[in-house]
């Protein structure tokens, strides 16, 4: 990945179990910091420019701290165990992506990608909805008052193409071609969309006659 070649990574782990990413970090990344707990994390991050912090440590309090000296910084944790109180603890810090362990290159990959499109673009990964909806991309979780709304793998897939195009007609071609890679049909997307607007609220996501749909964040 050549746009990991600009970006200083941290790694945390006390004992280095995720063989993949290491490597890969190690080789790709501009700068790579491997420490063994988070006091040397906190020095670290007090003398170099980090981007990215690869995290084994599962804790969200430790990082709600780092989150309030650095604002910019994506955070990665992988963890055996996710719970969804910390999907909701990790919405109020933002910029912070759980991966389950053990991780896949591809899963890796994806996420770090992701990581440095928000970077770059200097967005946030939480989309603030109507009705105290809120989603987040990274994660991809749904919450309403701060409650976790279950979507199928189909509709969080839906969810996360259209918030990326939020605001915008999207035609039915390119939405059977980013999720359904070919072979939507009308009725599955139509079904889709019913179900969606049934665990939201019906003003989210507008049908363009003719040519597609729009997600409406406003």
């Amino acid at each position: 990945m050549k746009e990991l070649k600009y970006l200083n990574v941290l790694y945390i782990s006390n004992d280095f179990t995720q063989e993949t990413a290491i490597e890969y970090l190690n080789i790709n990344a501009k700068e790579f910091f491997l420490v063994d707990d988070l006091n040397k994390t906190t020095n670290v991050l007090n003398t170099k420019k980090i981007n990215i912090i690869f995290s084994e440590y599962n804790n969200i309090k430790y990082f709600r701290e780092i989150r309030k000296k650095y604002e910019k910084i994506q955070i990665i944790i992988v963890s055996k165990l996710i719970e969804n109180i910390q999907l909701i603890e990790s919405i109020k810090i933002g910029l912070l992506k759980f991966l389950q362990a053990p991780v896949k290159k591809e899963e890796l990959i994806s996420s770090l990608r992701t990581c440095i499109q928000t970077y770059d673009a200097n967005k946030s990964n939480i989309i603030n909805l109507q009705n105290g909806y809120i989603y987040d991309y990274y994660n991809q979780i749904l919450l309403k008052n701060n409650k976790i709304v279950l979507l199928s793998r189909k509709e969080n897939e839906f969810f996360k193409f259209m918030s990326n195009k939020a605001d915008n007609t999207v035609s039915y071609e390119e939405i059977d071609k980013g999720i359904w890679e070919g072979s939507m049909t009308h009725d599955a997307l139509r079904s889709l969309v019913k179900e969606l607007r049934k665990k939201t609220y019906k003003d989210l996501i507008k049908n363009i006659s003719g040519i597609g749909y729009r997600f409406n964040l406003n």
